[in-house]
């Protein structure tokens, strides 16, 4: 059995199912939408499971995938792009006619050819001969190529986006040279003839400035939007069509997957009110350009996210109220039709689901009635419900001798040793590994606060005027890198736990000294920049257990006294045991050594 990061039977593959059919189903009186959906993720958060489930789930409409970080450097703007969507979305689709998309044809075309606007009317000759070789009887792919190579550059065309206007241009057989100016006559503002504008736009494009570069990207697409509207709208395609098209597009913070994606939102600005029949979800590692941190404020990506009581009904088991997830992604301040949304990591019922076909396989454990659910709790506590370190920390669990027992290997698993690497910092390394490593360096003294703040706010920790804080600061305050959690009444930013785990691992292998990037080191100065429960928490750390007690002593007694609640110590409590043991990086549990320590203190406290 192979676990991916995109389990099938977790809850949040159900509920975004359900956001997606929708998005694909066109509402009562086919009006469309204009919206894209941006998803953000970090790495390993399943983005790319997600498109893959949406590309399967719309096998019977036209769809392309395209990840913008691997496309070929020839690839360059968006006019490139959307070349290769074009490819894609003409690809045969069972029991469906065929996309013809006589206007974006034309237009690109006019776009590759080079022609010398000086020299109007042998412009036009070149022009007229393309489309008119374009739209001959033959159309053989090696003759069609051949004549744009000899009509000079294809301006960056892709060999993908070159071989579907053979395939495109079969529409223009169909249709009347009146009835393709009628199509471009749609895209021109108030040309003095189609070929003038045709001869126009491509000059503007090889040779004009940006802004003449951005409205021949722009017209294309629109061209391309309006023949979709008009493939889903006229003949057998209003009849037969009855899914939109689907665009993915994976990535897209890569610089030509912004670029794109600006240049289809000022297209559509353009376009009728009732939309087009285009569904776009992009996936990005960091927020695009459109999607500016002031217009969605930070913590608030995983709002989208929400349960609802669902009153009881005939078809419940014992008419009892149950909670229902919702997917409802979050309109961008400003950006009409773009939705932001944030993947969030899996919670402890779906860990314990993609538990449940492995416990079989492995060896019982004394005393535990429920398998699936006390193994999903633990690896719940290890990866914080981050699909990648679940998916890898399930599958290494099955390397093992089928004797070894669970709890040995998660300890094995788990133990980082000079000699082996962990599933803690094989998750690190897919979380972290794109930061640069003077960024990197610092971050084992930032875990081993208990909250980056505090770290942050530790002067003796960086020394004065640090450039390297403000990179680090930079980097915590990411919120799709690290986790947003409510502490004392407020929501903070806090490290992955499973990144944590593995931080404090390297923290602890490091020699013992006074340097910051110690584990004495480190607790020695966060301890002394904190007071009460923060100080007894690194007090711990450093196995100064009688402190650590100490604190919690006064504290009860000011609880007898009545100078503080009975809540405030337990959170206390609760607040110092979560200190972490330099043994945390050894297979043993360190359970010898911290009875020895409780009973060092006999009545000392």
């Amino acid at each position: 059995m192979v676990y991916d990061e995109w389990d099938v039977g977790s809850a949040r593959d159900l509920v975004l199912d359900d956001w997606f059919t929708r998005q694909l189903v066109p509402a009562p009186g086919h009006v469309h939408q204009r919206g894209v959906l941006v998803l953000l993720g970090g790495r390993g958060s399943g983005k790319s499971g997600v498109l893959t489930r949406f590309e399967e789930r719309a096998a019977n409409t036209h769809a392309v995938r395209v990840d913008c970080e691997q496309l070929p450097e020839s690839v360059r703007n968006p006019v490139d792009v959307l070349a290769r969507i074009v490819f894609g979305l003409s690809a045969t689709v069972p029991a469906l006619p065929p996309l013809q998309l006589p206007a974006y044809a034309t237009l690109r075309l006019a776009l590759a050819v080079r022609t010398d606007r000086a020299d109007r009317e042998a412009a036009l000759g070149e022009l007229s001969a393309a489309l008119d070789d374009g739209r001959g009887r033959e159309q053989s792919l090696d003759l069609f190529v051949s004549l744009a190579e000899k009509l000079g550059s294809v301006a960056g065309m892709p060999t993908l986006g070159l071989a579907a206007l053979p395939f495109l241009s079969e529409g223009l057989k169909r249709w009347q040279r009146h009835r393709i100016r009628r199509a471009l006559l749609r895209h021109v503002d108030a040309p003095a003839s189609p070929e003038d504008f045709l001869v126009g736009l491509g000059h503007g494009f090889q040779h004009g400035d940006d802004q003449q570069r951005r409205r021949a990207q722009e017209v294309l697409t629109r061209a391309f939007l309006d023949d979709l509207r008009r493939a889903y709208g006229t003949g057998r395609g209003s009849e037969l069509r009855t899914l939109r098209s689907l665009l993915l597009l994976d990535n897209a913070d890569d610089e030509r997957g912004q670029a794109f994606l600006e240049t289809l939102r000022a297209a559509r600005r353009h376009g009728p009110p009732d939309g087009d029949p285009l569904v776009v979800v992009a996936t990005a590692r960091e927020r695009p350009r459109l999607v500016e941190p002031l217009n969605v404020p930070a913590g608030r990506l995983l709002t989208c996210w929400s349960s609802q009581i669902v009153e009881p009904g005939p078809a419940r088991t014992g008419g009892v109220d149950a909670e229902e997830e919702r997917f409802e992604p979050l309109e961008v301040r400003g950006k009409p039709h773009l939705r932001v949304a944030q993947l969030r990591t899996l919670n402890r019922a779906e860990v314990a689901e993609q538990c449940r076909p492995l416990v079989d396989r492995l060896p019982a454990t004394a005393g535990v009635d429920r398998p699936a659910d006390w193994l999903g709790r633990i690896v719940h506590d290890l990866t914080g419900g981050h699909p990648f370190a679940t998916a890898e920390t399930l599958r290494e669990l099955l390397q093992f001798d089928d004797q070894v027992p669970v709890v040995t290997r998660l300890r094995k698993l788990y133990s980082l040793t000079r000699d082996r690497s962990s599933v803690a910092e094989a998750a690190y390394r897919r979380m972290f590994g794109d930061v640069p490593n003077a960024v990197r360096a610092p971050l084992p003294r930032v875990a081993a606060a208990a909250v980056p703040v505090q770290a942050l706010a530790a002067d003796a920790l960086w020394g004065r005027g640090s450039h390297q804080l403000f990179q680090v600061t930079e980097l915590i305050g990411d919120e799709l890198r690290c986790d947003v959690q409510a502490v004392d009444g407020g929501d903070i930013l806090l490290l992955p736990p499973i990144a944590r785990r593995h931080l404090l691992q390297r923290l602890a292998q490091s020699d013992t000294g006074a340097e910051a990037g110690t584990w004495t080191g480190a607790h020695r100065r966060l301890r002394d920049s904190v007071r009460d429960r923060d100080a007894a928490y690194h007090q711990l750390a450093l196995g100064d257990v009688p402190a650590a007690t100490r604190y919690l002593h006064d504290l009860l007694e000011q609880v007898k006294d009545g100078r503080a609640g009975m809540p405030r110590w337990c959170r206390a409590l609760s607040w110092v045991q979560r200190a972490p043991h330099p043994r945390l990086c050894t297979p043993g549990d360190g359970r010898e050594e911290y009875e020895a320590g409780v009973a060092r203190l006999g009545n000392r406290v």
